[in-house]
């Protein structure tokens, strides 16, 4: 009686067992010592397919493996099952009924007889497709979040929530063209690379301090294996006791390109303001032209014909008076005021001529000009000897030939024609080398001008001597300087009345030359 109560109390007991093995989430598999199907739960045929009936007796390759089953990973577990050891957490693909694959995490444990032989195995297994693909999308994710971060050139610096280790996203490493790594890497590891400038103006700032907890936005460049970069980085300051901390979540952004962009930028509105300054100077000098030949017509050429309209008067009553003689010196007085005005509408004409043509630049050894020049001039003197003092070695300078000739004609022929009432005319003709170019100079013994009035000299139609002591007409200082300046030079002048004058002017080097203080030596 007592015997038959314990079998029934078994039987209750396996009933219970099985029931709860039934509702298990897991499928468990119990198999013979030979690897024979023997007992399945409900589990198992709910995510397999396969039924107890349909699949016992045998082997579960026969009915969950195919071809993306791996070889490897069945060798494995077939090698720990020989050596008697159990199969803990292996992930194994799968095939449903249907052929639709799974993927299980796998347990098995051996079944011992009282004399220790195997003679079953328990499998426990967990279906882990939708883990598994979780875990493939998070992989895919960080993937395309790892490309759109490069293409913007993001990077992050995150705090791990298990370790509380920061660390530096891969875009982070390739900005600084560092290999990645797993060392704990924060923002103040970031700042090891950024110019030291560039932190303390960030240390005297501390702008994660701020009482407001506002968003961090801080620009700094940093030195890293590519050469030098500018980074963006943007964070949320944390409130802890009262106060704000260091953000524990960057965003670094390359911001190189960015800021190589506006300085292009930058330099091209420069280009532009300076385009637009000399346009405007270019602008307001032929303005200044304009006014210069409005002002020649309204003044210097009515001068001349007031003087032929004058003299036509009193020629014609001289004529009808029958005086010879005064008709004879109105005459002259109408030709010369003729004469006048030709040499006025030749210099204007030459002045603007000047400004219109395009410059002709080529390398000009002064050594054979300035002989040139000087015969040119040397018949102006009236008779008087001419004392030329030339620096020797002349250099070589690059400019227009016909304009440069123009320039040195008219220093020279005004050196000789302003020093005509000395006894001894002495001209030097001198030169050095500047920072920005060639300095020129042409002295001369003469007359010389009142220094307060230097800034007229180089105007249209501008004298500072009347015409009965030196004629001229006030033209080719004018002239002179349009030259020298359409080359990029400038000109000035020195003097003291009765003392002289030094007319200066500047050339820039001759380009293309490999030395700049390289002359030609007069044969």
């Amino acid at each position: 009686m007592t015997e038959s109560f314990e079998i029934d109390d078994l039987t209750l007991w396996l009933g219970v067992l099985e029931k709860i093995v039934d509702s298990s989430t897991n499928m468990v598999v119990i198999t013979d010592a030979e690897r024979r199907i023997k007992w399945v739960n409900a589990r198992y045929t709910q995510v397999t397919g396969w039924t107890l009936h349909e699949c016992v007796n045998k082997r579960p390759r026969e009915v969950l493996h195919g071809p993306e089953t791996s070889p490897e990973t069945l060798a494995t577990i077939g090698s720990l099952l020989r050596a008697g050891e159990p199969v803990k957490g292996v992930e194994l693909v799968n095939y449903r009924k249907s052929g639709e694959i799974y993927r299980v995490s796998l347990d098995i444990e051996a079944i011992r007889d009282s004399g220790g032989r195997i003679c079953a195995y328990l499998s426990m297994q967990s279906d882990i497709t939708d883990q598994h693909q979780r875990h493939l999308d998070s992989i895919e994710l960080k993937r395309r979040l790892d490309v759109a971060q490069r293409l913007a050139r993001l990077g992050r610096i995150e705090t791990d929530p298990e370790t509380g280790q920061p660390y530096w996203s891969s875009e982070v490493f390739r900005i600084l063209g560092m290999v990645p790594d797993d060392r704990p890497r924060g923002f103040d590891d970031l700042l090891a690379h950024a110019y030291k400038a560039d932190v303390l103006a960030l240390q005297l700032e501390q702008p994660w301090q701020c009482d407001t907890g506002q968003e961090v936005d801080i620009e700094f460049r940093v030195e890293g294996a590519r050469g030098m970069r500018w980074i963006r980085c943007q964070g949320i300051p944390r409130a802890e006791g009262g106060r704000y901390l260091p953000p524990q979540s960057w965003l670094v952004q390359d911001i190189s390109l960015f800021k190589s962009r506006l300085e292009e930028k930058r330099l091209l509105n420069e280009r532009l303001n300076e385009l637009v300054q000399e346009r405007t100077q270019k602008l307001e000098e032929s303005n200044q032209a304009l006014e210069d030949f409005s002002y020649a017509l309204s003044h210097d050429l009515r001068t001349p014909l007031r003087h032929v309209a004058g003299f036509s008067e009193l020629l014609a009553e001289a004529v009808r008076r029958g005086e010879v003689g005064e008709c004879l010196r109105y005459c002259e007085k109408i030709s010369q005021s003729a004469h006048k005005m030709q040499e006025l509408i030749e210099g204007m004409l030459a002045f603007a001529k000047a400004g219109r043509q395009g410059l002709k630049l080529v390398p000009i050894p002064l050594s054979s000009v300035i002989p040139e020049m000087i015969a040119a001039v040397e018949g102006t003197a009236g008779g008087k000897p001419v004392h030329w003092e030339v620096d020797p070695e002349l250099p070589v300078v690059q400019g227009d030939p016909v304009l440069l000739r123009e320039v040195w004609l008219n220093l020279l022929d005004n050196a000789v024609k302003y020093s005509s009432g000395r006894e001894r005319i002495t001209v030097r003709v001198g030169w050095q080398p500047r920072d920005e170019g060639w300095e020129f100079f042409v002295k001369d013994n003469g007359a010389g001008f009142d220094p307060r009035h230097a800034h007229k000299l180089f105007g249209m139609f501008q004298r500072l001597h009347r015409d009965d002591q030196f004629k001229g007409t006030g033209v080719g200082l004018a002239l002179v300087r349009r030259i020298v300046e359409s080359h990029g030079g400038r000109i000035w002048a020195l003097s003291s009345p009765g003392e002289g004058a030094a007319f200066h002017f500047l050339l820039p080097f001759c380009a293309g030359l490999d030395d700049p203080t390289a002359s030609i030596t007069p044969s």
